[in-house]
């Protein structure tokens, strides 16, 4: 068991227990009051959504971000309201006069802020596997002989992501995880097949000629951004507020003949015809 490995199972024990505490002190019944809050809170978001995109279409930003916004807004204002008013109308695990009562509020709250801990652990897990899949392909293409020609150098964060999914996927936290993942080994193989092909040159070239890519590539909106100099510096500057108010952007975004194109874009295959020129092949899960 490396150094990572016994970081992590110490930090998640820890998250556990704290977790499980705090249940306990808490009690089952502000647990519940959370938990019908948050799903309460998400149907909310989902409404308010729908609803503000047509209302603030004329603001000119993409129908995508005004719904996430809007939503988020309102999710987080019903979440907070029903969570306090639930605090205010439900008693804490010491508040209970019986003994059995008590104990029973505990013990329910204790297993759900234990539930709640494992969740977290294994969304981080997932997080970093995924992110690890992706720096793997920039390290194994680092090492290749071309990339240390052109004088390619290979980031901190990459590696240490590397390593910490390779650390995961190995040892009692491999085998674990690795049996239980509900992520499909496909998903991690286009993960890294997708970082070989934006760190190659070439393999950009050979995908933006795959006859999907080209297709979205002619979409009139996507070449009205191509030629807008305005869009060109705002990229450069990075200034993500100005280009979601940009009209075109918009136009993008909300362009329902430009979704079909996406939805129906075989990336896996055009993944495969670009990186095939470059004879280069990425390893599973």
């Amino acid at each position: 068991m490396d150094r990572f490995q016994l970081l992590f199972l110490g930090g998640s024990g820890l998250l556990v227990l704290v977790q499980s505490i705090r249940g306990w002190r808490v009690g089952v019944a502000r647990q519940l009051v959370a938990v019908a809050a948050m799903a309460v809170a998400y149907g909310a978001a989902i409404l308010a959504g729908r609803i503000a995109t047509p209302a603030l279409h004329p603001l000119g930003y993409p129908d995508l971000v005004v719904s996430v916004l809007a939503g988020s807004v309102v999710g987080a204002i019903v979440y907070r309201a029903l969570k306090t008013l639930g605090g205010m109308m439900v008693r804490r695990t010491g508040d209970q006069s019986r003994q059995l009562l008590r104990i029973g509020y505990g013990a329910g709250g204790s297993a759900l802020g234990l539930t709640g801990a494992l969740m977290t652990i294994w969304l981080t897990v997932l997080a970093i596997r995924c992110l690890g899949t992706v720096a793997e392909a920039e390290v194994t293409l680092a090492s290749t002989p071309e990339a240390q020609c052109q004088g390619m150098k290979l980031s901190p964060m990459a590696l240490g992501l590397a390593q910490m999914k390779q650390s995961l996927s190995t040892g009692p936290t491999g085998a674990v995880f690795n049996g239980t993942d509900p992520v499909p080994s496909r998903v991690y193989l286009i993960l890294g097949k997708i970082a070989q092909v934006i760190s190659n040159v070439d393999s950009m070239q050979r995908f933006a000629t795959y006859p999907g890519t080209r297709a979205i590539s002619q979409n009139p909106h996507i070449m009205a951004l191509q030629r807008d100099p305005l869009v060109t510096r705002e990229v450069s500057r990075h200034d993500f507020l100005a280009l979601l108010g940009n009209p075109k952007i918009a136009a993008v975004m909300n362009d329902s003949n430009l979704e079909g194109l996406v939805k129906n874009f075989q990336l896996e295959r055009a993944l495969d015809f670009a990186l095939a020129g470059n004879g280069m092949k990425v390893a599973g899960k």
